[in-house]
């Protein structure tokens, strides 16, 4: 657990704080119930958990990315930032803003495909998505010259295509974002880490 709590921290830019944020993690009663707080706190910020009493029955239930009405409360409660929602195996993301409007996958992917570009990060001026992904995603892509590259539906055919075309951001609509330069498959809690 502490092994995957700074390997995750290494994936955020080095000096940077996540200090004067308050955040909302929705943990889906899930296998990041206890390292995706401890990450967002050890990196500075307020963090308000849910979804992180498992019993072993509880998973998803209510809680997570697949149902995110207890995240958006919570963000709206606490006056949050951000609210973060993971699935239970926490391959999956989903976001909403300090409003408790929703981020899905496709916002996700624009946001850090603008981001990495910006930074020279991309491997090639390229991302990989599904036939799922939101034509305003292709759009937006375009616009700022980076080619969407779509797939049939399934994470293990995204990360095949990123393979063969050379390209390190992909994912889904749903959630699952593949960031090769730190995982080789969906994580969801370094997909957000990268967001904010």
């Amino acid at each position: 657990q502490s092994r995957y709590v700074e390997i995750v921290k290494a994936t955020f830019p080095r000096g940077q704080r996540l200090s004067n944020l308050r955040i909302v993690i929705d943990c889906a009663n899930g296998a990041a119930y206890k390292v995706a707080p401890n990450v967002l706190y050890e990196l500075g910020a307020e963090v308000i958990p849910i979804g992180v009493t498992p019993s072993g029955f509880n998973i998803n239930e209510e809680v997570g990315s697949t149902d995110t009405r207890a995240l958006r409360e919570a963000v709206l409660k606490y006056r949050a930032d951000i609210g973060i929602a993971l699935d239970g195996d926490a391959d999956r993301v989903v976001l909403c803003d300090e409003k408790g409007r929703i981020i899905d996958g496709d916002q996700v992917l624009g946001t850090i495909a603008k981001s990495w570009k910006a930074d020279d990060r991309l491997s090639r001026p390229a991302i990989t998505a599904t036939v799922m992904s939101n034509l305003g995603l292709e759009t937006f892509l375009r616009g700022e010259g980076i080619t969407l590259r779509r797939t049939q539906v399934g994470d293990r055919y995204v990360v095949q295509d990123m393979r063969e075309a050379g390209v390190n951001v992909g994912g889904e609509q749903a959630g699952h974002v593949v960031l090769t330069d730190f995982a080789t498959t969906g994580d969801g809690l370094i997909a957000a880490l990268q967001v904010l």
